[in-house]
């Protein structure tokens, strides 16, 4: 949606399409960042109080869209990268920065509950790329031929409402069966049933951790290296842009 509110001002070119992935992908790792942060360092009430203010925060710059002064910034000399990123930063960065921590915060929440699968919660992961493949494949399908833009950008800010109240839900939900959860774990003969997760797993080693993070850049890198080679060489449409990634977001399924 903002791609193709940024496309007149600069064209179609493959170049446009990796800076907004670049730069989205930056903003996820980003948020990745601020959830482990926060699960980490506060405590339970805590990251629910601060998630909710920067939901109503990035809410004030809903709905989406491009401004009249970014537009009239925009020069033929300038590099067209640097005022794109800036561009996606003031008009989409705060919104999608919050969105991005949903699913690894959710699921510390879930984790901490009595739930029978809280031990494993990465289903709510794939079940979130999942979502995320069927909105990449249903927009120009079910979307973009009914709506203009700006109505779409109108759905979109009631459907952030809307994901802010179930988060809204879902903290509640947790906190709730984490009170019961704790009060069964304090019961004369529950000691030792209930060992927190940094109690029971190994620690990982630094070397290994920034093993991990160098080949992420892998998957990455291949993607918007097909991408590049295939829009320059065949055609730069949306199409061909949404295959690659698509193919990316099922390895993460």
């Amino acid at each position: 949606m903002i791609a193709k509110m940024l496309l007149p001002f600069l064209g179609g070119t493959p170049m446009v399409w990796n800076t907004c992935m670049v730069f989205f992908q930056a903003l996820l790792l980003a948020g990745y960042g601020y959830a482990h942060f926060v699960t980490t360092r506060l405590k339970p009430q805590r990251q629910v109080a601060l998630h909710l203010g920067l939901l109503v925060v990035a809410a004030s710059v809903l709905p989406i869209q491009v401004s009249d002064a970014a537009v009239a910034s925009l020069s033929d000399q300038s590099n067209p990268s640097v005022w794109l990123l800036g561009c996606l930063l003031t008009s989409v960065g705060l919104p999608f920065f919050v969105l991005s921590t949903t699913a690894p915060l959710l699921q510390n929440w879930f984790a901490g509950t009595n739930h029978p699968s809280a031990r494993d919660p990465y289903f709510l992961y794939a079940a979130s790329n999942l979502g995320s493949l069927i909105a990449l494949l249903g927009y120009p399908v079910w979307v973009e031929p009914y709506l203009r833009l700006r109505d779409q950008s109108r759905v979109w800010s009631a459907g952030y409402a809307a994901g802010a109240l179930l988060i809204l839900l879902c903290a509640a939900a947790a906190a709730r069966n984490r009170n019961s959860h704790t009060e069964t774990a304090l019961q004369p003969g529950a000691v030792g049933q209930h060992a927190s997760v940094s109690e029971i797993r190994p620690r990982i080693a630094t070397r290994r951790r920034f093993r991990w993070m160098a080949l992420s850049f892998v998957p990455s890198s291949l993607m918007l290296g097909v991408t590049t080679y295939i829009t320059t060489d065949v055609a730069s449409i949306p199409l061909l842009w949404v295959l690659p990634l698509s193919l990316y977001l099922l390895t993460l399924i």
